[in-house]
């Protein structure tokens, strides 16, 4: 998910040609629960920027959940790695921070939510772009968002919310999203395949951008597993 904040900007883009103020509606739109956790929150409180430490500290514990069981086993013994929300949660910020020289959440990623329910993971983020344009290193990228900020400028001060919803399946011992997982874009809705066509990428390109890079070297995945709220990936030592 590191790339597919920037990479997504090119699609509102697109979708702009087909006027602004469509897109002005659906880029500004707000999942429900994202809007009752604001409405619950005091007026003017921010939520704490996660220090590089924490991040770390807080994916470590997640891989040790996965390395642990593993590094128990027998070769050729079932293992079963069982994850939660926050696991996952934690994974996805590592991921968007390990992108940053400072190994922090860039500044415009306002918030990242992860749930697991309804046989699927719903990954979301508010990001607000005018800051991310600010705080970004030279390059295509920041290009990318101070053009759109400036063809866009009703988005230069609001947060967006970008959005991953799919089922987790198994393909070579790899846990990857299904080919029908949605990408969000306040409330635009694109497949895999209509984002790879819309950016000019394979769909395997988007699912590689979306990786939640759960596979281990010494572990054969079978199969994975929606079960309380969390997953549960069965397989094998090697």
């Amino acid at each position: 998910m590191s790339n597919i904040i920037f990479k997504l900007l090119a699609v509102i883009l697109v979708a702009g040609a087909g006027g602004l103020y469509y897109v002005w509606q659906e880029a500004t739109k707000l999942p429900d629960d994202y809007v009752k956790d604001s409405a619950e929150k005091q007026p003017g409180t921010k939520a704490p920027q996660l220090q590089s430490s924490q991040i770390t500290a807080k994916a470590a514990v997640t891989k040790q959940k996965i390395i642990a069981p593993i590094e128990q086993a027998k070769v050729g013994q079932k293992v079963d790695v069982k994850l939660s929300n926050l696991d996952i949660n934690n994974l996805v910020i590592a991921k968007l921070a390990s992108s940053q020289s400072n190994k922090q959440l860039p500044t415009g990623i306002k918030s990242v939510k992860t749930n697991i329910k309804d046989g699927k993971i719903h990954i979301g983020a508010l990001v607000n772009l005018g800051q991310l344009a600010e705080s970004g290193t030279p390059g295509s990228q920041t290009a990318a968002l101070t053009k759109l900020t400036d063809k866009l400028t009703f988005l230069k001060d609001r947060d967006v919310f970008v959005g991953i919803v799919g089922k987790p399946i198994v393909e070579g011992s790899k846990v990857k999203f299904s080919e029908d997982t949605e990408i969000q874009v306040g409330g635009m809705n694109f497949t895999i395949a209509q984002l790879a066509k819309n950016l000019g990428v394979s769909p395997a390109r988007i699912q590689q951008m979306i990786d939640l890079q759960l596979q281990q070297n010494n572990f054969k995945i079978d199969r994975v597993n929606i079960v309380n709220k969390g997953l549960s990936i069965e397989g094998a030592k090697k």
